[in-house]
């Protein structure tokens, strides 16, 4: 398997740790969509985003899984058709922005995975319904 080493680190780590490592994957992804040269590196990190995404799928608690499996078709979608010039930054604009409700989701923004005792799936479901009310608020 190509991708098995990779398989191996990330399904070891803590959810949290495995969001917060797609978030960073999303986040290289923003910054290389706008650069041509980086075309064929952009293509393999979306097909990565996707895996891991897959990978750490049973272990997130469901109340994400929605948000999950949208963000992983909007990859597969982006993989099909990427590289387009025009477009460049509405992918990089894109991505940088579900890189960061991962974090918020993952609760390494604000330290909570370390704060948190007990880092139930119940804070987290917290924490994604706070950070729903404020994304709605900011919307209005």
């Amino acid at each position: 398997m190509k991708y098995q080493k990779l398989y191996e680190k990330f399904t070891a780590l803590t959810w949290q740790k495995q969001l917060g490592n797609i978030a960073s994957t999303l986040a290289t992804i923003s910054k290389q969509a706008t650069i041509p040269q980086s075309d064929q590196l952009t293509i393999y990190l979306l097909r990565e985003a996707v895996l891991m995404m897959e990978w750490c799928a049973k272990n997130i608690p469901q109340s994400f899984h929605l948000e999950l499996a949208i963000m992983q078709k909007e990859l597969l979608a982006w993989q099909k058709v990427f590289p387009i010039d025009q477009v460049r930054n509405i992918l990089a604009l894109q991505l940088r922005n579900q890189a960061d409700i991962l974090l918020d989701f993952s609760g390494l923004l604000n330290n909570e995975v370390e704060n948190n005792q007990n880092n139930s799936p119940m804070s987290a479901e917290r924490t994604l319904t706070k950070m729903l009310q404020e994304h709605s608020q900011n919307l209005t």
